[in-house]
């Protein structure tokens, strides 16, 4: 399921309707498609928080079949640039780490308590909008990411007046991209919805999955301790490191809950930006590569004053994925032998993360701009309506496959969305009248070629 809430259209939500169905992912769903979000007192009108609400209503209609299912959640203003082979196998990979670095923190009571990560959401470099002394904040785990990435500064305001927060790890929670089974991401968002309606001045949905990651984390702590021996309690306390349960001059401690209110959500963050990349507070960690032109990448380098660059040579995982132009027929031209080290691709020179989505919501001098000059950087674009028409001419066939498990997209329609509603809005419905912003080719309307 690939999920974008967007009540209405414009040129960002058809860039990302482009871009995945190019990639090959499901058919999306619009979640509250037509709703009007006025509320004054509410950020985005009310928008933000209004996603909770529309995404529990279509988890909700799904039956117990699909709680196995996969849901890719995102924003409608992010560009997709990886297959969903990538895609899947990441989501993969970053929970098993997840879950072996809960095993060894957490002992005992990671068995017992049944404590896993299998939802992921996109990480980012300040708590925002919240304050340090909020769980949400300083009880989140520590970045996996090398504590010196970023050299000796890493972590420290380096007093750029223009990004204070340019050397620190991603650690907190973004909310422009999540992926996770139905069941589990059904919790979630009613946890999400009974906090929204407990505080209902909180008017961004960031701000209410930050607080129950914080939640979920200093709970996590408490159920360490709880099943630590008297000897390891001991030991604990002689080796210890700054927990999120300790004693704090001004942290705000976790309010007291009703008896049986759920802490677990399995939740957990994508610190390596591997499956999303939120641009805010990131602007000047990335470049558009190709990898095969060294002279590219060390040009890329200089200009960002990187001495160890990481950004050197296309990620093992994309390499092996089909080719970007590969599609299932024939059609208009395309270059089908092009690899991937021969197209521009967004990467993290730090980190040499070549991500799978870029999310452009870094709002520094207008920087949302990107979103306008990124989209013709991207490898797909120059031959975007081409793509799009040979998208549609293949035979229905999975999303992706991994072992002997297929993935497959929720509805037989291609070349537009399904509303939660169930409502079918074809892409010249949608897009209509934005192909300028779209294709750039001077050529008009999109014409299907079925």
């Amino acid at each position: 399921h690939l999920l974008i809430p967007a009540n209405q259209s414009d040129a960002n939500l058809c860039r990302t309707m482009l871009s995945a169905a190019v990639c090959g992912y499901s058919t999306p769903t619009l979640i509250n498609w037509g709703v009007e979000f006025k509320d004054p007192n509410l950020d985005a009108g009310g928008s933000k928080v209004g996603k909770i609400v529309g995404v529990l209503q279509f988890l909700r209609s799904l039956g117990r079949e699909n709680d196995d299912d996969l849901v890719l959640l995102v924003d409608h203003n992010i560009m997709f640039q990886l297959r969903p082979d990538v895609i899947l196998s990441r989501y993969r990979r970053i929970n098993a780490e997840a879950n072996a670095r809960i095993r060894k923190e957490m002992g005992r009571a990671a068995e017992e308590e049944d404590i896993k990560q299998t939802i992921v959401f996109s990480a980012q470099k300040q708590c925002r909008p919240l304050e340090d002394d909020d769980p949400a904040c300083y009880a989140v785990p520590q970045s996996t990411l090398p504590d010196d990435i970023y050299g000796p500064g890493t972590d420290t305001d380096i007093h750029d007046p223009k990004n204070p927060y340019l050397k620190y790890r991603q650690r907190f929670l973004g909310s422009g991209s999540a992926m996770g089974p139905v069941r589990d991401l059904r919790r979630l968002f009613e946890r999400a919805f009974k906090k929204m309606q407990q505080h209902p001045d909180i008017g961004s949905d960031q701000t209410i999955f930050s607080l129950i990651l914080g939640e979920q984390e200093y709970q996590r702590d408490v159920l360490r301790i709880k099943h630590l021996s008297a000897w390891e309690r001991l030991w604990d306390w002689f080796g210890r490191t700054a927990r999120p349960t300790d004693p704090h001059p001004t942290h705000h401690r976790m309010e007291v809950a009703a008896a049986g209110t759920p802490f677990e959500f399995s939740l957990g963050l994508d610190y390596a930006s591997l499956l999303g990349h939120p641009t805010v507070f990131a602007e000047d960690d990335t470049a558009w590569l190709r990898y095969n032109s060294s002279a590219d990448l060390k040009a890329a380098a200089q200009n960002q004053q990187i001495v160890r660059p990481q950004a050197t040579a296309l990620p093992d995982d994309v390499a092996r994925s089909p080719p970007p132009f590969r599609m299932g027929v024939d059609h208009a031209n395309l270059p089908f032998n092009t690899s991937w080290s021969e197209v521009p691709l967004y990467s993290n020179m730090w980190t040499g993360v070549v991500t799978g989505i870029v999310h452009h919501n870094a709002h520094r001098d207008g920087l949302k701009s990107p979103r306008e000059t990124g989209w013709d950087k991207l490898w797909l674009q120059p031959y975007a309506r081409r793509l799009l028409s040979a998208r549609m001419l293949e035979p229905i066939g999975p999303v992706a496959a991994e072992g002997n498990v297929t993935w497959w997209s929720m509805y037989l329609e291609k070349g537009g969305a399904m509303t939660e509603k169930r409502q079918w809005l074809t892409w010249n419905s949608l897009c209509d009248g934005k192909e300028d912003k779209l294709f750039r080719d001077g050529q008009g309307d999109w014409v299907d070629p079925r």
